[in-house]
């Protein structure tokens, strides 16, 4: 056994221990006073005497000060391992735009007074210059005669189309006014760009405009045969909250609108068993927000996030349906994977804001773990084997979720309480790279675990098959994505079209409501992106 193993055995019993005095009942303790005081975790790694004790074993001595953190707001150039701490009560700063005059209307409408979230809009639609890239159907040089166009923006390929070979991480399609490559056999289009009208199919534009620095998203089905593209803003000091791209049947776009308003930096988030949405917020009083995707039912907070943190994202093991365990990340060195077991019974939106169980995930060495229901002993844990846990997902009783300080992703065997890890950034079959932090995770019916990235100069989405074999499925390579992160990955309910997002998308300042575009992918062929190749076996 090393160091940390000897450690963590002695931390964790010390810490089960105490837990009827004073981790119980206090599991949000570590987050109190972070606000005025900003308390971090120390660990202190302490050598042996080689002198004295050769044949000993190292030991660390685990130490809680109190002492300054950061509060560096969250960069696309670069971020920080700590984030910001809004005030709810600040107003918004001026938005930059290109102009002068698109300036000062950006200003004066973006000024708000004591935020409370709330379903309703924030105000009329702001108009700016255009930005590109501009919504329309992209197809690549090489496949133009493999699709037919209908309905000016909407893409109609065969699905039948024998012709058109579908090759993951041949990344030749080189589309050059967006500036990415996508994989052979696979076209894109731009469904809205933020601060514009979104184009609907019957040729008239939305009330509102796509929404600034487009973050975590999911797709839900509708009772009509058509589904709901719901997407998080991760706007700063009270300009974040939630929207919904709506999609008939055919995939053409009839509606877009606010389901939440007035939070702040809503990062990712997950689905839960009964079609509801949960946005989490990422600051250091963050909360996780339930949401109706259909918008008949008033968004609200959930006891997920207890007293607050920098909350990432949400996946729920759904195994028992009476019983769904809920799993929530904290994107923080110092943050606490934690794991909510609420009472068994009729799952529902209730669910979320009843009574239940709270616990925080151990690593007791390289192979197993255990949930504790004391943090600061979760805490620590996450510093030293997983800090900053970013997406996360759940998939045949294995929980998976990735650290972007670690380049890792990490899976979780829950019914045996051991764990496997591999690297982010090994290399791909085919063209691309990925070099940077993983960030969100989605996982198909099919045998691929898709992934995002954030950071360096070809941000893009991924996908790892069961064997542990890499793929790029598009990447970006215009100086224009320089530092930027892909964002809001989410699949139609057939899977036959991919939703991605970057969130600045050429934006001159990052971080301001001009920032952001969401494209469509879909395969030529007509096919799920999980199904099977036309001449690749994974």
């Amino acid at each position: 056994m090393n160091f940390h193993q000897y450690a963590f055995i002695a931390l964790l019993a010390l810490a089960e221990c105490a837990q009827l005095g004073a981790c119980v009942g206090k599991t949000g303790d570590f987050n109190k006073g972070r606000d005025l005081k900003k308390q971090e975790v120390f660990v202190r790694r302490l050598k042996p005497d080689t002198k004295s004790r050769k044949k000993s074993s190292a030991f660390f001595d685990v130490a809680y000060n109190s002492t300054i953190i950061s509060n560096k707001a969250k960069s696309r150039k670069g971020s920080p391992e700590v984030d910001i701490t809004p005030a709810m009560t600040a107003k918004a700063p001026s938005a930059k735009s290109r102009s002068a005059q698109s300036r000062d209307i950006v200003a004066a409408s973006m000024t708000y007074d004591t935020l409370v979230p709330t379903a309703s809009p924030f105000g009329p639609p702001i108009a700016v210059p255009t930005m590109l890239p501009t919504e329309g159907s992209i197809i690549p040089d090489s496949v133009n005669n493999a699709m037919d166009r209908s309905g000016g923006d909407q893409l109609t390929p065969s699905p039948t189309n024998e012709k058109v070979k579908f090759r993951r991480g041949d990344l030749k399609n080189n589309v050059r006014r967006l500036g990415i490559k996508v994989s052979r056999g696979m076209g894109v289009r731009v469904v809205a760009t933020a601060n514009k009208r979104v184009k609907l199919a019957n040729g008239l534009r939305s009330s509102l405009p796509f929404h600034g620095m487009p973050d975590g998203a999911a797709v839900f089905p509708l009772s009509d045969g058509g589904y709901v593209y719901v997407s998080n803003s991760e706007m700063d000091s009270g300009r974040g909250g939630v929207y919904a791209v709506y999609f008939n049947k055919r995939g053409d776009v009839v509606d877009y609108k606010m389901l939440l308003s007035n939070t702040t930096r809503n990062c990712a988030g997950g689905t839960t068993p009964f079609n509801t949405w949960v946005s989490c917020e990422e600051f250091a009083r963050g909360q996780c927000w339930q949401v109706d995707p259909e918008g008949r039912r008033s968004s609200e907070m959930t006891v997920l996030g207890g007293e607050g943190g920098n909350y990432e994202a949400v996946a729920c093991d759904d195994r028992n349906p009476l019983q769904p365990i809920f799993y929530v990340t904290e994107d923080f060195k110092f943050g606490a994977l934690r794991k909510f077991t609420p009472v068994e019974g009729l799952a529902s939106w209730d669910t979320l804001n009843g009574p239940g169980t709270t616990e925080y995930l151990v690593f007791l060495d390289d192979k197993t773990f255990t949930w504790s229901l004391c943090d600061d002993v979760a805490r620590t844990s996450q510093s030293i084997y997983f800090p900053n846990v970013e997406g996360i997902d759940f998939k045949d009783g294995v929980l998976y979720f990735v650290s972007k300080k670690k380049l890792m992703l990490y899976a979780l065997d829950l019914d045996n309480n051991t764990y496997t890890t591999s690297p982010t950034n090994g290399g791909l079959l085919g063209s691309g790279e990925f070099k940077n932090s993983p960030d969100q995770l989605i996982r198909n019916e099919g045998d691929f675990l898709y992934f995002t990235e954030d950071g360096g100069k070809t941000p893009g989405v991924y996908a790892v098959d069961s064997s542990g074999q890499r793929f790029a499925i598009f990447e970006a390579y215009g100086k224009q994505y320089f530092g930027d992160e892909t964002t809001g990955l989410a699949f139609s309910p057939d899977g036959t079209k991919m939703y991605a997002c970057f969130q600045d998308c050429g934006c001159e300042v990052s971080g301001e409501g001009d920032c952001g575009c969401m494209l469509e992918f879909e395969r030529l062929d007509g096919r799920s992106f999980d199904g099977e190749t036309l001449n690749l076996r994974f």
